[in-house]
């Protein structure tokens, strides 16, 4: 008996949100089933049909349940992480310069951090970089260092990330990149390749969208400024209008600030170290910590933005 017209609906439906293979494990169908699901399925909607298989090749399944929720889609926020949180309000965490593999980096702080991202019920992690200490070029940096080589740096960060499933979207920083400029090592990149739950999103920036508003995550290799405020301002006032996110979490010179200006929401998110040698030296402070935010979106705008900063005290 051939399948109802809302059977065939049902499956092929599912088929250009979840994909092929995935259809037929959920419905416990042979590829030969659903190609038939699929020709009834053109002969039931015609030229909608065709439609819908050209959005399946165009769009993320992300952006395709944004766009089914009625909300428009900026054809420059393709290949963008799109991600969709059901309800108004979200919660997540932004984290940043861990610098594993240095002295200053211990494993309890991440620890701790992911032990409250899961009471806090985080649904994302946005880390904007320096994921690692990485090697330079300075004489003594080796003296300080818990992890020698990239390698090992990779083996400890792989092993720590995997400690939590929620999801991490993460840009390197200047430290993740000192091996890019060394011998081509896209040692971030290469991490997220290891890593189920983490995305890499980006060199020294990187937008998510979620639930219709821009998230960039910032890095920079810029230096620190004498107040905290300022240099997010000059970061936001560097945003050209037609591309400016909604909120802005950057990392680089471990200090924590929040500032709103030109309608966006702009966090310095500290670091997830300690001072380092070199820090001491230059005489740079370092804010211990890291955020969690709870904001509510609506109709594509935040309405309420809520950072919480978590300090650490040695």
């Amino acid at each position: 008996m051939p399948a109802s017209k809302e059977r065939t609906a049902e499956v092929v439906d599912y088929a250009i949100l979840h994909g092929d293979d995935e259809t037929c494990k959920t419905f416990n169908i042979q590829r030969s089933a659903l190609d038939r699901y699929k020709r009834t399925y053109r002969e039931h909607f015609g030229e909608s049909a065709d439609l819908l298989m050209k959005l399946k090749k165009q769009y993320t399944t992300d952006e395709l349940k944004y766009l089914a929720n009625g909300k428009g889609l900026n054809p420059s926020l393709i290949n963008r992480p799109n991600i969709s949180f059901e309800g108004e309000e979200v919660c997540i965490a932004h984290v940043t310069d861990t610098h594993i593999g240095d002295e200053s980096f211990k494993d309890y702080l991440w620890d701790a951090f992911i032990q409250e991202c899961s009471k806090e019920k985080v649904q994302m992690i946005l880390h904007t970089g320096d994921i690692l200490e990485g090697m330079s070029n300075r004489p003594d940096q080796v003296y300080h260092l818990t992890d020698v080589g990239f390698s090992a740096q990779l083996d400890h960060a792989e092993r720590l990330l995997k400690e939590t499933n929620i999801p991490i979207k993460c840009i390197d920083g200047n430290h993740d990149r000192w091996g890019i400029k060394s011998s081509g090592l896209f040692a971030i990149k290469d991490l997220a390749k290891r890593c189920p739950n983490v995305e890499f999103i980006g060199s020294d920036c990187g937008d998510v969208i979620v639930n219709g508003t821009i998230w960039r995550l910032w890095h920079g290799e810029d230096g620190d400024s004498y107040a905290l405020s300022y240099r997010l301002q000059k970061i936001v006032e560097s945003f050209t209008g037609g591309d400016k996110p909604s909120v802005l979490c950057a990392g680089h010179v471990h200090k924590w600030c929040q500032i709103f200006t030109r309608n966006v929401w702009a966090i310095s998110g500290g670091a997830l170290s300690y001072q380092s040698h070199w820090m001491k030296s230059t005489r740079k402070a370092c804010h211990t910590g890291f955020t969690i935010i709870r904001a509510t979106i609506r109709d594509n705008q935040i309405i309420k933005f809520s950072p919480t900063f978590y300090p650490f005290y040695q």
